[in-house]
């Protein structure tokens, strides 16, 4: 490559190199083994391996915010969402709680898929959020609770989570459906532990208080969510803090 590049595998040839066309000096090499990425234009490189397997990473394609991996005999993958590794410097740089510029966001209706989720042990693959993605970094030293807010153009709220909410459901509240867990969406509660974080609104306005939530038809192939839901918000521009 013309230099020392500090970080890439000894004995795993690299197969492919791509740059990122949004963030200068963001590169990402396919080598025999895994994935790297670096962030000073190739003069040092760490792994951005995840859940990948250990195979010959043949190509790389970026294709608007989402990193694809073509690999030999491991099919195709796709990190959803690399915009928090265009902005990482900036998160190193501030030292305090950073709150990642999300990319666009879609809205698509619910799902009328009327059978049963698939079955856990079904090879299948995982679609992506289904919603806006929601990216934030908390220091060591963080401390106390943790709000998100959703602002409209005009200042006003839209959504609002707080890591001190109570979960939308119990498990005791859970183990009383009629259907297996492993078809719901399991509630989840803002996170407020030092690191990186990741969180998905639904694009919707805060869910109605009701004396009881059902499941009636699937939000994906995989999960179920309550059906009781907050109406959706319309497109626009909208602003997190």
């Amino acid at each position: 490559m013309g230099v020392d590049c500090r970080g890439l595998p000894d004995g795993s040839p690299v197969d492919t190199v791509r740059e990122d066309p949004v963030r200068k000096g963001l590169l990402f090499a396919g080598t025999e083994t895994e994935v790297r990425v670096s962030f000073d234009d190739g003069n040092h490189w760490q792994a951005l391996q995840f859940n990948l397997p250990r195979t010959s990473m043949r190509d790389l394609a970026i294709n608007g915010n989402d990193l694809i991996v073509a690999t030999h005999g491991r099919s195709f993958w796709i990190l959803d969402d690399i915009s928090p590794l265009r902005q990482l410097s900036a998160v190193k740089a501030d030292g305090g709680p950073f709150l990642f510029k999300p990319g666009a966001a879609y809205r698509v209706r619910r799902s009328t898929y009327p059978d049963t989720p698939v079955p856990p042990d079904e090879p299948m693959g995982e679609n992506p959020p289904d919603g806006a993605v929601i990216d934030y970094s908390l220091p060591a030293d963080a401390s106390g609770p943790v709000t998100l807010e959703i602002l409209d153009s005009g200042g006003k709220q839209v959504r609002k989570y707080a890591s001190t909410d109570a979960p939308e459901s119990t498990m005791e509240e859970l183990s009383k459906q009629l259907i297996p867990l492993y078809w719901l969406r399991m509630p989840k509660t803002l996170p407020a532990t030092p690191g990186m974080h990741r969180w998905v609104w639904d694009i919707r306005y805060t869910t109605p208080t009701a004396t009881r939530y059902g499941y009636p038809s699937p939000q994906c192939r995989t999960t179920r969510r309550a059906s009781q839901r907050g109406r959706s918000r319309c497109p626009g521009r909208i602003r997190f803090g």
